[in-house]
């Protein structure tokens, strides 16, 4: 089946009208998961993906479960529309788990999206979970440039509305910012603060740092097969 922009954009509308913002006691957190996925060539169309997800105890931050989910994707990459090419494997690879997280992090953005509902958002709202999303690079929205001090931040506005959706944080000093946005069930604030707790000696938090690792340890794995 064809994959339609506009089916999808009208997903994206429905689904958004279930997003929810509920403060999340970070004390109350027990564990905490950081999820990944790669494909094995990710220009082609269809292709094999991998997803992965590591369950963390909070806030010590020790492994105590990860799994991985091996899959055929066949839906292509659009700008905006990552979800629905990545989430159908990551819920297979969640399925898997045993102990299930208090709150994921995804590599990915959450409402800092032009519809409000990118991948941390999408993934939160299936799933019922609360998400947050913590990107590498910026997709919507207007900011200024934090501070060059761990721990600096700034507002991420949507352009249109003037709304805060986010916010830029300096993880490690003089290094690049990462993009935090909320998902599901969790507000702008903790969203941060969450993100800030487990920000250690990287500039990527350990959750998704460590998931990518995995990931590629796995990766190298089914190549060798």
């Amino acid at each position: 089946m064809r994959f339609s922009l506009e089916k999808a954009k009208r997903a994206q509308r429905i689904l958004k009208e279930k997003v929810q913002f509920k403060p999340l006691n970070l004390k109350e957190i027990k564990f905490v998961a950081g999820c990944d996925l790669t494909f094995i060539n990710p220009y082609k169309t269809s292709t094999i993906g991998i997803g992965a997800l590591i369950i963390f105890s909070y806030p010590s931050l020790k492994i105590v479960e990860k799994v991985y989910e091996v899959s055929e994707v066949k839906i292509p990459y659009f700008p905006g529309f990552l979800a629905f090419r990545e989430i159908p494997l990551l819920l297979k690879t969640y399925r898997k788990l045993k102990i299930k997280p208090d709150v994921i992090i995804v590599d990915g953005h959450g409402i800092a999206h032009p519809r409000r509902l990118g991948i941390a958002t999408h993934l939160g709202v299936v799933l019922r979970v609360p998400t947050v999303g913590c990107a590498k690079k910026p997709l919507y929205g207007t900011f200024k440039e934090p501070c060059f001090e761990p721990g600096c931040f700034e507002p991420i506005f949507d352009p249109k509305t003037k709304e805060k959706i986010g916010f830029v944080l300096r993880t490690k000093k003089k290094v690049k910012p990462v993009f935090v946005s909320p998902g599901n069930l969790i507000t702008l604030e903790d969203s941060l603060e969450l993100i800030k707790s487990v920000s250690r000696n990287y500039r990527i938090p350990e959750p998704t740092r460590l998931s990518h690792n995995y990931l590629q340890q796995v990766r190298k794995m089914y190549n060798s097969r």
